[in-house]
């Protein structure tokens, strides 16, 4: 029953990033594409933490769970893709850029809705900020190397 639950939760977030506004400009779309991760994580929290917090049921008992959890990174995957030209040269590349940019997203979205935020004192215009900085900064770091 938990795979199911989970597996439903991950269909929902991907289709939630699947539902961004799309643009040709693979950077823009990048963009679209943090702001819904984040949205997502803001709007379902208790489904969020329970796709990336809970560990799983054993994964080859569930085919269908794998499926939709791997859905929502082949999102970023194939953006990455695309920002880096759709070659066999480049996939290795593009791979590793979807996983520092999951993993930063990830991050950002855990400290953001952790407990220690509220004690980190900082003012409300800097946590306002917090998502979109981290977002400037993977697109910094991203055009650093061309």
């Amino acid at each position: 029953m938990l795979a199911e639950v989970m597996r439903r939760c991950f269909e929902g977030f991907a289709a939630h990033l699947d539902g961004r506004q799309h643009f040709d400009d693979p950077r823009a779309d990048l963009e679209s594409l943090g702001q819904r991760y984040s949205g997502y994580a803001e709007a379902h929290p208790l489904e969020y933490r329970l796709m990336f917090s809970t560990p799983w049921p054993e994964s080859a008992e569930h085919p269908d769970l794998v499926r939709d959890s791997a859905r929502a990174f082949d999102i970023l995957r194939q953006v990455m893709r695309r920002m880096h030209g759709n070659v066999t040269t480049k996939r290795e590349l593009a791979d590793l850029d979807a996983l520092y940019i999951w993993s930063s997203m990830h991050g950002a979205v855990g400290v953001m809705h952790g407990e220690c935020i509220d004690k980190l004192d900082l003012k409300p215009k800097v946590r306002g900020q917090a998502m979109a900085h981290v977002m400037e900064m993977v697109s910094q770091s991203l055009a650093t190397r061309g």
